[in-house]
């Protein structure tokens, strides 16, 4: 699926910045949006109208206030958002969460980047 509006949402300011970064070099055309927790993603989700609503969400599982895995929940619980896909990435290693994070609903969980290589290649491999 070619995506064109993208929620991140990422708790850290410098990684949010990498993300669009990389993007806009894969892809200058895709919206990318972002949200500092889970709950910051509800007021946005919430302010959108449906025509305007995100192609994918990206969910960073340590945040505070509300994790990517609540998130996640809340997504797919929610009869307007529980179409919309969304991966989780984690610096969290353990199989038994990404396994549980898959049975929610998400579409993919992968490990925290953690250089501008292995950011590059996650931006790649779901946007190319």
């Amino acid at each position: 699926m070619k995506y064109t509006r993208v929620l991140l949402v990422d708790d850290d300011t410098d990684d949010r910045q990498i993300f669009e970064q990389i993007l806009q070099e894969i892809d200058p055309l895709i919206r990318l949006d972002s949200a500092g927790d889970g709950l910051e993603m509800i007021d946005h989700l919430e302010g959108c109208p449906d025509q305007d609503l995100p192609d994918l969400i990206i969910l960073d599982q340590n945040m505070p206030r509300m994790t990517g895995k609540e998130s996640l929940v809340f997504l797919k619980q929610s009869s307007r958002y529980r179409l919309i896909p969304v991966i989780l990435y984690s610096t969290y290693q353990v199989k038994d969460f990404f396994r549980e994070c898959r049975e929610q609903g998400a579409l993919d969980v992968v490990s925290k980047p953690d250089t501008m290589q292995s950011y590059r290649d996650m931006i790649h491999h779901f946007f190319k």
